[in-house]
């Protein structure tokens, strides 16, 4: 009788153990994700075409920014399509919710497609459902994400003409992608806040965009998880600090996204880190250099270079491009010139070629580049630098150009860091 009591009670735990929930982690704990991307095999041509689309829309933000005067853009960066991108997986609500969605260091709001959303796209991907999970709740419009939205005139209250105190006003946003001349590119809904889950472990009260309608290309995903480095974004609301990735060049297999804690996996020879230049939205650093071989061209100026995870290809601003252009093609004399497309102006035949080495020089470390990081196949018997002009004072390290790299953003402490990995092992 003993032993059956035993028994029953040994099952009973078991059972407990298995229908519990993930643990709730504390803040500034330990946090990894993966992320997967979501045009697996890179076409060089749409490359380049969705890659100027992102720069332009970029360049124009910090416009924005100057002309204000905050220093902080106030249009969100537009994704058209997402391709090159790269979507997370994560969960939502209790019990959780399974979806993906684009991870977009350019971009702070987090949101997805809520219900049925049938004036929604993507159409066809999964949507969070709020009822269906016990820790939903919208968010009032005294909250502290809503009245960030609300200073950035993305954000409205309690109908026309209420203030942002009205007592039990739900926080309503319309959160636009690109510019005022493209008004077919938005997320709209009401904010929320809800429990997320990242690998197997859960955090309480993250606030989100509950999206009811929108329209634009969002890749095949259920809405965007912003990283950048306002108050809106995950890594601000998670509070860890710090977040990594490390971008498998096998776009096939997935890729470490890695928060807080998870993120000192950086360790021993190699790391190098530079100082994240505090007047810029984004995650811009100052490119003192660029060594081509065995010459050494200038970098890009007062105006940086942005480290981002949704365009593809490298951009330098002039002069920059043109002379490191220049240096390379004295370099490479024993190489087959072809002509170039796209944008993409140098081109040689793949055959027997060996191309110059490129080192991008930042202030305080060196990024020496693996060859498949600057140059890539354009067809069989063709290679072409994936370096282009940018017709803006923008620069862009583009995610090809950090393949194989570990790279580490320290909010707390305006760093980037780097260093060559096997991503696979992580």
């Amino acid at each position: 009788m003993a032993t059956t009591r035993s028994a029953i009670l040994v099952l009973v735990t078991i059972c407990f153990l298995l229908a519990a929930p993930p643990a709730y982690s504390e803040r500034r704990g330990f946090f990894r994700a993966t992320m997967t991307r979501n045009e697996p095999v890179i076409n060089l041509t749409r490359a380049a075409h969705k890659s100027r689309q992102r720069l332009s829309i970029l360049a124009a933000r910090l416009l924005d920014a100057a002309a204000s005067g905050s220093g902080s853009a106030q249009t969100p960066l537009q994704l058209d399509s997402g391709v090159g991108a790269y979507d997370m997986t994560f969960s939502m609500g209790t019990p959780p919710q399974q979806l993906s969605a684009l991870a977009d260091t350019g971009s702070d709001l987090i949101w997805a497609k809520c219900g049925a959303c049938k004036r929604c796209a993507p159409q066809g991907s999964p949507s969070y459902y709020p009822n269906k999970s016990s820790s939903f709740s919208k968010l009032p419009c005294s909250s502290g994400l809503c009245r960030t939205l609300e200073s950035q005139s993305l954000a409205t209250c309690g109908g026309a003409g209420a203030s942002a105190s009205a007592s039990g006003a739900v926080c309503d946003y319309k959160y636009s992608y690109g510019l005022a001349s493209d008004p077919h590119h938005y997320t709209q809904g009401y904010m929320a806040s809800e429990t997320f889950t990242l690998g197997g472990d859960s955090v309480r009260g993250i606030g989100f965009g509950c999206t009811t309608m929108s329209e634009g290309g969002y890749g095949s995903g259920s809405g965007l998880v912003g990283l950048g480095r306002g108050k809106l974004s995950l890594v601000r609301q998670l509070k860890v600090g710090t977040f990594s990735y490390c971008l498998t060049s096998d776009t096939t297999k997935s890729s470490p996204l890695l928060f807080g804690a998870a993120s000192d996996l950086m360790t021993g020879a190699g790391v190098q880190s530079t100082p994240l230049l505090k007047t810029s939205t984004y995650y811009t650093v100052n490119l003192t250099s660029i060594s081509i071989g065995a010459a050494t061209t200038p970098g890009t100026g007062r105006h940086g270079i942005i480290f981002d995870s949704g365009t593809t290809l490298t951009f330098l601003a002039e002069p920059a491009y043109t002379l490191a252009k220049v240096a390379l093609l004295s370099q490479a004399t024993n190489l087959t010139r072809v002509p170039g497309t796209d944008g993409y102006e140098v081109c040689f035949q793949t055959s027997g070629a060996v191309f110059p080495s490129m080192v991008l020089h930042f202030d305080g470390g060196d990024m020496a580049l693996r060859t498949e990081n600057y140059f890539r196949a354009v067809d069989d018997s063709v290679s072409c630098w994936i370096v282009q002009s940018s017709p803006s004072h923008t620069s862009i390290v583009g995610n090809i150009m950090q393949m194989d790299y570990h790279i580490r953003y320290d909010l707390d402490k305006s760093v980037l860091s780097f260093q060559a990995a096997n991503c696979e092992t992580f």
